[in-house]
């Protein structure tokens, strides 16, 4: 097919790595952000996230070397309350999102500026513009609630207490599980900074909810964090049919594609991958449909069983406490290994990873 002009709006992960695919294909790619400049949102960034990914396979498909952006995180411990369980690294990275140097965006937007794409800031996606784009155009606002809005997507609201900062110290994560909010707190440090987020889907997360957050990490981990800010933000997790390519023949891309682990709120490889598969969605549909079914296959099956049993096991967050200490620590580490490895086939994490089906 002859080379054409695409419209992409959102200079995101996915965003970026399909017009990156795209111009170097041949095509003329424009990229509107309604930030003043790349490295997402900045309600929500610098931010940290801790991922399992296969860095080599990710890279291969996307057409991009990750290699340098990932961090080997160093230790991961998940909390039950105050109990501690050693959970396994193999495979997991923190990420930087922001436009500082060591980001995967700085990355990502060096790349699409050698390939020829063109960056429109200041650009945001209207509703009154949704009815005039072109067929083809490639969406990709991530968590920008106005966006599922505009164009009818149904989506979950989802809200967080926020803090981070500068901190120098070996690349570790903690994932806290209580029940003051449905889904956990998580902490990630890496690249001299650090990310600390409490977030809850479809509920408020109280003042008191916060506190018991704060209690937790000055009495177990020795932390103190006075600086929190309330954000709130959408994302695809409310029916089992959320993962979705076109929409009113426009290309869905990223977190609006529905390309998000519904279990643990995974989003980096769903986001990298589903920018390689919007890019191949503008000249091959067929093909591009097929990438994305496979990619997301399990997705119904992961959000039921996140809402049926795992729901009830996670609103008596005691109860995983009193059988993780029976059991003690080593033992509940191999009880999570093969649970992992047993999930594999029924994982709905986008892309490659070693918890992912691929």
């Amino acid at each position: 097919m002859a080379p054409r002009e695409v419209l992409v709006y959102g200079a995101g992960m996915s965003g970026m790595v399909a017009a990156y695919n795209l111009a170097v294909e041949g095509h003329e790619v424009l990229v509107r952000d309604q930030e003043p400049s790349y490295g997402g949102s900045s309600a929500f960034n610098p931010s940290l996230h801790t991922t399992p990914l296969d860095v080599a396979k990710t890279s291969d498909y996307v057409g991009i070397d990750l290699t340098d952006v990932f961090v080997p995180v160093s230790s991961l411990a998940l909390y039950f309350h105050d109990y501690e369980v050693p959970a396994p690294v193999a495979m997991s990275y923190h990420v930087e999102r922001s436009s500082r140097p060591q980001s995967l965006d700085t990355l990502l937007y060096n790349k699409c500026l050698e390939a020829g794409v063109k960056f429109e800031f200041d650009s945001q996606l209207r509703a009154e513009d949704v009815a005039k784009l072109e067929p083809g155009t490639i969406i990709a606002c991530g968590l920008n609630k106005p966006a599922y809005d505009y164009l009818n997507l149904p989506c979950v609201e989802w809200y967080a207490w926020m803090a981070s900062g500068e901190a120098e110290s070996d690349p570790y994560a903690w994932i806290w599980l209580d029940e003051c909010i449905n889904e956990y707190g998580y902490i990630s440090f890496a690249n001299g900074i650090y990310y600390n987020l409490l977030f809850a889907y479809g509920q408020e997360i109280p003042r008191e909810g916060l506190e018991r957050y704060r209690s937790f990490m000055h009495r177990v981990r020795g932390m103190e964090e006075d600086d929190w800010e309330y954000v709130h933000g959408a994302a695809p997790a409310a029916s089992p049919d959320a993962p979705q390519l076109f929409r009113d023949g426009l290309i869905m891309c990223g977190t609006m594609s529905g390309s998000i682990d519904p279990f643990m709120g995974f989003g980096i490889s769903g986001a990298l991958i589903s920018g390689k598969v919007a890019a191949i969605a503008v000249t091959d549909r067929e093909k591009a449909l097929e990438e994305f079914e496979r990619f997301n296959r399990n997705f119904a099956r992961a959000y039921e069983f996140k809402r049926g049993l795992w729901a009830e096991l996670r609103s008596r967050v005691d109860i995983l406490e009193d059988l993780a200490r029976i059991l003690g620590p080593e033992r509940t580490v191999m009880l999570l290994i093969e649970a992992l490895r047993r999930w594999r086939k029924s994982s709905a994490i986008p892309g490659f990873s070693p918890l992912s089906c691929h």
